[in-house]
């Protein structure tokens, strides 16, 4: 039977093991030897080993169906000149024969707004645009082009118009020539035919950023609604939105803005591709206990340049993939292997590579690498830049944990 004092004396040394680590981990980059806390034969030995072989990476990624779309467009002194454009279809189902539209319908497209990007003070007009030909969703892509609709004069065939403003949502009325197509297909009596009109002749909407705008925001897909106001005494109607999706056109900043820092987003448009040797000879050692990857942001350039109240959209996590060159493409949809938050003491993100590390030793390693976003790939677009090899105290890096005994 034990008594409590042998318990206590069975316990003292993985507990002060266990702290030892924890502190180790919690503390600064600062290497650490021993401890007073660790016992007389065990030493806990930290060191930072620098990684200099990092990119940027991109993947040709979809954007349609997701939660959000975005639209806008900024002059971001960090992450270059981003325009978005929003597109969206409006459903064109009826949910029963009965249903109909009056000859003075009122259509108006009820939008909510989100993750606003610009300056207070800058412009934000926006316009919707007629789309001139069918689109799919499912296989839409952020670098993909919206071919708008033009009037004979090769303008842009614009169907609504509206300023943003502090209001959280806004609703914005449909000229009533577009009204008067979109109700001349509903109340086709047969579906099919019905449906192959609305394809043909209404295939979709786009919002963009009038000229001057100096404003983005996002919208999210399954609150946006087409409101129809029947008159005549009819029922009024609201549609979902069916199709929506977005693209993105960007442009800079020149690397030497940048720096050493990478630019990293959320839309799998540019990603941080970390190449990590996990060998003896990289790490220093294979009797670990930890091995911990850690990136910064480069918070002085993210304030660099930027107007007075000036709001960037962002986001506390990062993703981190362990894919093969070929996997990038389309593996990128998958789980992501590592996931951090953001600390908010030193705006780094911390992951646990330690299973990798140990794995990647044991087998002799492959050709994998660590792809590292951040944010989910939602249809916003929420940008961040991490610190690069010319930061010289925060450059990418892995803090390496050793506990051994006393020779």
């Amino acid at each position: 039977m034990y008594t409590f004092d042998g318990i206590l004396n069975r316990l003292t040394l993985p507990l002060m093991l266990l702290l030892a680590v924890g502190l180790v981990s919690s503390c600064d980059d600062t290497p650490i030897v021993g401890g007073d806390l660790s016992p007389d034969d065990v030493e806990v030995f930290a060191d930072s080993v620098i990684i200099s072989n990092f990119s940027v990476a991109s993947s040709p990624s979809f954007s349609g169906n997701l939660p959000f779309v975005t639209t806008g467009h900024i002059k971001d002194p960090t992450f270059g000149d981003v325009t978005a454009t929003a597109l969206l279809r409006p459903s064109i189902t009826r949910e029963a024969q009965g249903d109909t539209i009056g000859e003075n319908a009122v259509a108006r497209l009820s939008l909510n707004l989100s993750n606003r990007y610009g300056a207070e003070a800058a412009r934000g007009d926006f316009e919707i645009v007629e789309l001139r030909r069918p689109w799919r969703s499912s296989s839409w892509r952020y670098d993909s082009i919206p071919d708008l609709a033009r009037n004979p004069d090769m303008t842009r065939k614009v169907v609504g118009q509206f300023s943003i403003t502090d209001a959280d949502s806004i609703t914005v009325r449909m000229s009533d020539e577009w009204t008067r197509k979109y109700r001349d297909i509903y109340i086709n009596p047969t579906s099919s035919e019905r449906d192959s009109l609305y394809r043909a002749d209404l295939p979709g909407l786009a919002i963009v950023p009038a000229d001057g705008t100096e404003k983005m925001f996002s919208i999210q897909a399954s609150r946006a609604k087409l409101l129809i106001q029947s008159g005549d005494g009819l029922r009024d109607l609201s549609k979902d939105i069916s199709s929506w999706a977005v693209s993105l056109e960007k442009e800079g900043p020149a690397d030497g803005v940048v720096g050493g820092s990478k630019p990293v987003f959320n839309t799998r448009g540019s990603m941080l591709k970390l190449e990590i040797d996990f060998s003896e000879e990289f790490l220093g050692t294979t009797n670990f206990s930890r091995v911990e990857l850690v990136l910064y942001e480069d918070t002085l350039r993210m304030k660099s340049g930027i107007p007075a109240n000036f709001v960037r959209p962002r986001s506390e996590t990062m993703l981190v993939y362990f894919l093969e060159p070929d996997q990038v493409n389309f593996a990128i949809a998958a789980d992501p292997r590592f996931q951090a938050t953001r600390r908010s003491e030193d705006s780094s993100y911390r992951m646990n590579l330690t299973t990798l590390a140990n794995d990647q030793i044991r087998t002799g390693g492959d050709n994998r690498a660590l792809y590292a976003v951040i944010g989910g790939n939602d249809g916003r677009f929420l940008p961040v830049l991490l610190a690069g090899s010319d930061n010289e105290m925060r450059q990418p890096k892995l803090l390496i944990t050793n506990i051994s005994k006393r020779q």
